[in-house]
């Protein structure tokens, strides 16, 4: 139990500071910015701000033709939109351009 505990842990660590990394936030700032979800400062007057931008598929495709890397990562989203097809359609469209 205990060496199962400790490989558990260590594995959500490590995933946790590849998160960081890939969100440019240190870990100190995503354990303890924000705790609570109220927003201070400037934030608080300002309002909410809009984050969210449309994307059509057209967006995607000239994204996708000027990209080096692709990198498809399922998740629970895909699942549930039952996408799992239309994304391998995009895969077989990619590897056609030579992309692997």
């Amino acid at each position: 139990m205990l060496t199962g505990g400790i490989l558990v842990g260590s594995a959500g660590t490590i995933l946790t500071i590849m998160m960081c990394r890939a969100m440019n936030r240190s870990l100190l700032n995503v354990i303890i910015g924000n705790f609570g979800g109220g927003a201070s400062g400037a934030a608080a007057q300002d309002g909410p701000r809009e984050i969210l931008k449309k994307f059509q598929s057209f967006d995607a495709g000239v994204l996708l033709a000027y990209s080096k890397k692709v990198f498809i990562v399922p998740g629970y989203g895909l699942a549930v939109a039952q996408a799992q097809h239309t994304c391998h359609e995009l895969e077989k469209v990619l590897e056609e351009k030579g992309w692997r």
